[in-house]
């Protein structure tokens, strides 16, 4: 049973005499039975119900579904191989739909998304000589709607992120190079490419004069 600091001012006058009396007493109420670690600052603050995070196992279908017939997030990004925010990702493009909420869990017909993920592409391990990232496509002249395009047709695969950068599967890229590539015998559009390759050597030629002050810096002291 939980003390409020009012309770406890009530029945202890010291620290010593708080300790000595309550620890061993109480147990975590949302059914796991765990001792409840009693710390010096529940003299003062109150003994809580709860172990830390243990409350939200009492939310009301929080954790029981029937798992023969639906997942959840966790399971579909457990057997798909993918995070959780994958997984939200493809609820929001409309991939997979949700069955129903349960308190504040989305679950999904189990048979619905056997079936997604039957079909979805093979997932690659991700080997960085195996992936071109954004910034090379762009300076390659691809267009990044006619990419996205085979991305929603899906003929090639979702995008991978590593390491906060935005990767393509290389063969993928080989293979459609002829039509994602933008026609740049247009102006603007040759205009546009010319401008990213000029960016980029900017922004390396501005890491480049950093790594000079520094290593200046260091040669100085």
């Amino acid at each position: 049973m939980a003390l409020s600091k009012l309770d406890i001012r009530e029945k202890y006058k010291k620290l010593d005499e708080f300790m000595a009396g309550e620890s061993g007493r109480h147990v975590c109420a949302c059914g796991c039975n765990l001792m409840i670690d009693l710390k010096k600052s529940h003299f003062w603050n109150g003994i809580p119900k709860f172990i830390f995070g243990h409350a939200a196992r009492l939310r009301v279908g929080t954790i029981q579904y029937d798992d023969n017939q639906f997942y959840s997030v966790r399971d579909i990004a457990r057997i798909g191989d993918v995070s959780e925010q994958t997984v939200r990702l493809w609820m929001r493009q409309g991939s997979i739909v949700t069955a129903k909420t349960v308190g504040r869990k989305n679950l999904f017909v189990r048979k619905d998304i056997d079936a997604f993920l039957a079909d979805r592409k093979h997932r690659v391990p991700f080997d960085k000589n195996m992936f071109v990232t954004v910034s090379e496509l762009k300076r390659m002249g691809v267009s990044r709607r006619k990419l996205r395009k085979l991305v929603r047709d899906g003929d090639i695969m979702e995008p991978r992120i590593y390491r906060r950068e935005t990767h393509y599967y290389r063969p993928e890229i080989e293979k459609f190079l002829d039509v994602i590539l933008e026609d740049v015998t247009d102006e603007k559009l040759k205009k546009r490419v010319d401008q990213t390759v000029i960016e980029d050597l900017m922004h390396r030629i501005r890491a480049l004069e950093a790594r000079i002050d520094a290593l200046e810096t260091l040669r100085k002291r």
